[in-house]
């Protein structure tokens, strides 16, 4: 058991079987101040396939880990105010195996939910704490199927410690939807949109854009919404237009160099598998897979005697029965729409591949519909929000709205992951889901923080 450098808070690492053919590996960090008053956020990551535990390391976590293999505690740690709970998932991502097979997002909520059981029953202390999701990518599917069968499996448990059948009432309060992937075949024409006036470089002209917009709402779009919705099964053409009309956002005729979905700053990576193996390249995938720690993990030995294994940042064999079943292209906009009826609190933050343009849409449609203004304002922080001195300096972060309870955001010059950019910024909007503050000043360091919980 590693223990974290913050003065006695200790991580929890392991697996937790959910059934006898599958055994799900989390890292668990207790918030370090006030876990018992902190909430508990089940942090997923996307893909499919994306390790959860790498998020660890990425600069939002509570490790920073430099080339040569040296750790440090993060101070701008997503647990600083929150016991956050990461999660390798569905079963094959990460360090979690099984034999189990999965074909979609329900299926792996129906796991997701099955492990919060037996973490409860492990953490009694922290059954009273709100709970939340926090999900990258891909991992806003997952993220929203567990939250709506939390919603629907409450109506027939009590708020309180007491079980029903063996359950536990999970407190959910909130959910972050970090560049996620909702409503794919909607955020695709918003892409050619942003593609065409994007601020980074100039890929669609005008004319162009307009044009292959106007063909793909009328030919391809009607039927990757019927592929999504499983009312038309055999959608291997309409995949494959849809991974082409992608890659041809990012292919300008005038420019040998074709740029990627996740960064337009940087060159396209051919495959899934070459990102995985740039990935694979990061001292955090060396660190993760050095048999020494994941002796110490508890990844090998155990029961099973399990031997070291080899820990792919993203396992691109969890995502190919994604896209043979359509799931891939699933439109999880009503799901969206009954979850923030809840009236929990809910956060997107946007990006490229998942574009902000797009993202706004979705947001108005979810929360005062397209008939009405949704505009957003500057979001400006001071530079004591980034360093230990104030200046005079503003500086401008993105863009935000809120309604109700409701709030979408566009982080400035951050690519997909943007943890990997702008870790500081991510982490203080997370901070602001969990203490539920606006976003007007931003949430800054326990030590700086003289009115926390008071």
């Amino acid at each position: 058991m590693t223990q974290e450098t913050t003065k006695a808070k200790i991580p929890l690492q392991g697996e937790t079987p959910v059934n006898e053919s599958a055994n799900m590996f989390f890292w668990f960090f207790e918030a370090r101040h006030r876990p018992q008053e902190a909430p508990v956020v089940l942090y997923l990551n996307g893909g499919p396939g994306i390790s959860s535990v790498y998020r660890v390391f990425d600069g939002s976590g509570p490790c920073l880990i430099d080339w040569k293999g040296t750790i440090t505690p993060n101070p701008h740690s997503l647990n600083e105010y929150a016991n956050v709970l990461y999660v390798d998932q569905p079963v094959g991502a990460g360090f979690s195996y099984g034999n189990a097979n999965f074909t979609d997002s329900l299926m792996a909520a129906d796991y997701l939910y099955a492990f919060m059981q037996h973490f409860y029953f492990e953490f009694p202390y922290l059954r009273e704490s709100e709970f939340g999701i926090w999900t990258s990518d891909w991992g806003v599917t997952a993220g929203l199927a567990l939250a709506q069968k939390i919603l629907k499996k409450n109506i027939g448990l009590n708020w309180s410690n007491e079980t029903v059948d063996g359950e536990l009432p999970i407190k959910l309060a909130m959910m972050g939807m970090e560049s996620p992937k909702i409503d794919p075949p909607s955020q695709l024409a918003h892409m050619y949109m942003y593609m065409i006036k994007n601020p980074w470089l100039r890929v669609q002209w005008l004319e162009n854009g307009e044009k292959e917009l106007a063909k793909y709402m009328e030919k391809l779009e009607p039927k990757l919404f019927k592929c999504g919705a499983r009312k038309k099964y055999n959608c291997k053409k309409e995949l494959r237009a849809y991974r082409r009309a992608l890659r041809s956002l990012t292919t300008p005729d005038d420019l040998r160099t074709e740029f990627d979905l996740w960064d337009l700053r940087d060159a396209r990576h051919n495959s899934d598998r070459s990102r995985n193996i740039g990935m694979k390249q990061t001292p955090a995938a060396k660190w993760l897979n050095d048999p020494n720690n994941q002796a110490h993990l508890g990844v090998t030995g155990g029961k099973l005697a399990r031997g070291p294994i080899e820990f792919e940042p993203w396992n691109i064999d969890v995502l190919k029965p994604f896209s043979e079943t359509q799931e891939i292209i699933r439109s999880w906009r009503l799901n969206l729409r009954l979850v923030a009826h809840a009236r929990i609190r809910m956060m997107i933050v946007g990006d490229l591949i998942t574009n902000p343009v797009g993202l706004k849409w979705l947001s108005q449609n979810i929360t005062v519909g397209a008939n009405h203004t949704f505009e957003a304002q500057p979001l400006v922080w001071d530079s004591l929000s980034f360093n230990s001195e104030r200046d005079s300096r503003q500086l401008t972060v993105g863009e935000f709205k809120t309604t109700q309870t409701f709030t979408f955001v566009n982080v400035k010059g951050a690519g997909h992951v943007i943890a990997e950019h702008k870790p500081n910024t991510l982490v203080k909007l997370f901070w602001a889901l969990v203490r539920n503050k606006t976003l007007d000043t931003p949430v800054i360091p326990w030590r700086k923080d003289k009115e926390l919980f008071q």
